[in-house]
């Protein structure tokens, strides 16, 4: 039953990462026109409410293997939201590229566990 929960979340994996290269894109149109952005935190997005909702009460219940890299996934997503949240778009900094290319970074690192996690999910 965990193991399920998790495999439906895996099935939405390319629309949650496609929504966080969409947030990226948002956040740099936001700075480059000094405007208002709408920040989330990882529990606020789609991603984090799922995973919140669906993995997080089972986790305890998932393989070790397979618990190890949810919580790998917990700390990068929240990471890139954790970054994203020290970019002012209203008053642009010479260090948001660079904090922009780690949420870049962050996004490719989360794709990669979660299809690292999708395979293992399969094999369970």
């Amino acid at each position: 039953m965990p193991l399920t929960r998790l495999r439906e979340l895996l099935n939405e994996m390319s629309m949650f990462i496609s929504q966080h290269a969409i947030y990226i894109s948002k956040l740099e149109r936001a700075v480059k026109n000094r405007e208002e952005f709408a920040h989330k935190t990882c529990h606020q997005c789609n991603f984090g409410v799922e995973l919140d909702s669906m993995v997080v009460p089972v986790k305890d219940k998932l393989p070790e293997e397979v618990r190890t890299l949810v919580d790998e996934i917990e700390k990068i997503h929240c990471e890139f939201h954790e970054v994203s949240m020290q970019i002012d778009p209203k008053n642009p900094q010479p260090s948001d590229e660079e904090k922009l290319n780690r949420m870049r970074e962050l996004t490719t690192e989360l794709f990669q566990k979660l299809l690292a996690l999708k395979r293992l999910a399969k094999e369970e």
